[in-house]
């Protein structure tokens, strides 16, 4: 993965302030410093800048030849707070956020969709009520004064059985630490506001992820129903679907009239498709319903082919019952063609061969397809399979994954196969199987021309 837009930013950002930082000498660290420093540096980072206000820590190693180091700010006041407790805590796997090391406090970033407005500037507007709860936790809301009103934006509830607390308040030390961007010390009038749960057990990372995650995705469902306001979790990767995103359109194209026919069904999800870059599960959709369109073509195509080769029998007698049945059940069955059944002939008469396979021959995809890729409950694609033509392997992959986005998990058909959820962290890794569909898209649209 390149580096992303966030990237590009707090690159440039640190660009210029190590510019303007030239000539100056940098502040000498204090003896307790020093040891707080060695403390955070014995994690796997290294200082990197040493400032007035702020220090400036990065990855010792890079993560691969790709990524940039990522760069961790403290502010001096906070750095003896981060060293004795960033050994204590580790970042959450599939969101953006931190899990203690026995996994009693999870805390996660949250953003607001769809709004022009920070998450922060927008839940500073807000005024909740709850219940006093005498949990044993502290919690002291950030305090908003105005001219109108004061506002103290933040909540701290218990769930009835007391066992868990979750509270939504200013962002803590360790996690400013270990989750900071650029952007955070470019706006100190900035009042991050974070989910947190806390665990009265201490169950494990594995285990007391998972319960935070069940109980974070119920807060957000009811803040969402109950009072309208959309909030989320942010992913630690967002899937962008690169040939859909055109993010490397060439400076000089060359451009004549167009040559292909398509309807316009075909033209409205295509695009759709496109702007849909950012949400790989409906991208993919999109592009299904497109392999969907032309389904019941290719069906009609086979049932002719089938029609035609009977007619062309030597033995074929129009006068001979059996025969002109023979030609009527090569149209029933066409008739009775599952959905699957229709796009594995699709695949198999759309998309060439040779094509196919250097999608798949691809070292971004390779892995990907294989049994051990980020995406269970669908058939793999082996190159090397002698059973199944890759055309069938290729179909029965994208209408297992069709079926996984689209039907409930409670359908007893789709009991084995969990859905695959919205900004779950195999919906941001599906974007091999989004240009898989793409592909196979573009190729029945071209083998359909007249």
């Amino acid at each position: 993965m390149g580096i992303s837009g966030d990237d590009f930013e707090l690159e440039a950002l640190l660009s210029i302030n190590e510019e303007e930082a030239e000539g100056r000498k940098e502040p000498a660290l204090e003896p307790e410093e020093e040891l707080s420093v060695k403390k955070i540096e014995a994690t796997g980072l290294r200082l990197a800048r040493n400032e007035r206000d702020f220090l400036r820590f990065e990855d010792r190693e890079r993560p691969d030849r790709r990524t940039s180091r990522r760069s961790y700010f403290v502010e001096r006041g906070s750095l003896d707070k981060v060293a004795s407790e960033v050994s204590n805590y580790q970042e959450s796997e599939t969101y953006r956020g931190i899990v203690k090391a026995d996994g009693s406090y999870i805390e996660y970033l949250l953003t607001n969709p769809g709004s022009f407005l920070p998450f922060g500037r927008l839940f500073e507007r807000l005024k909740w009520n709850h219940a006093r709860v005498d949990c044993g936790h502290e919690f002291t809301p950030n305090i908003i004064r105005t001219r109108q009103r004061e506002v103290r934006p933040g909540f701290h509830v218990t769930s009835p059985t007391g066992d868990a607390c979750i509270e939504i308040s200013n962002i803590s030390t360790i996690a400013a630490f270990k989750l900071s961007k650029g952007g955070r010390f470019a706006r100190i009038d900035m009042v991050d506001y974070t989910l947190k749960v806390l665990l009265s057990a201490a169950p494990g990372v594995e285990a007391g992820t998972g319960t935070a995650q069940r109980i974070a995705d119920s807060l957000l469902f009811e803040l969402d129903a109950k009072h309208g306001l959309a909030l989320s979790l942010i992913p630690w990767e967002r899937g962008r679907v690169p040939g859909v995103a055109r993010l490397d359109v060439a400076t000089e194209n060359t451009v004549s009239f167009p040559a292909t026919s398509i309807p316009r069904e075909v033209a409205a999800l295509f695009g759709f498709a496109a702007e849909a870059s950012d949400n790989p599960p409906f991208a993919f959709l999109s592009y299904y319903q497109v392999l969907e369109y032309y389904m019941p073509l290719t069906s009609k195509r086979e049932a002719l082919r089938r029609i035609r080769r009977e007619m062309r029998d030597f033995a074929f007698d129009v006068a001979n019952d059996a025969s002109v049945l023979r030609i009527l059940n090569a149209v029933e069955r066409s008739k009775g063609l599952s959905e699957e059944d229709a796009l594995k002939i699709l695949v198999r008469d759309c998309a060439r061969e040779d094509k196919l396979k250097e999608f798949f021959e691809s070292e971004k995809t390779e892995k990907h397809f294989s049994s051990k890729g980020p995406i269970v409950g669908v058939p793999s694609v082996n190159l090397k399979a002698t059973n199944e033509t890759l055309a069938t392997q290729a179909a029965k992959r994208v209408y297992a994954l069709r079926n996984r986005i689209v039907h409930a998990k409670d359908d007893p058909k789709y009991a084995e196969t969990p859905q695959l959820l919205p900004r779950s962290g195999e919906a941001y890794a599906l974007v091999p199987d989004v240009l898989l569909a793409r592909f196979l898209a573009l190729e029945t649209i071209a083998d359909t021309q007249d």
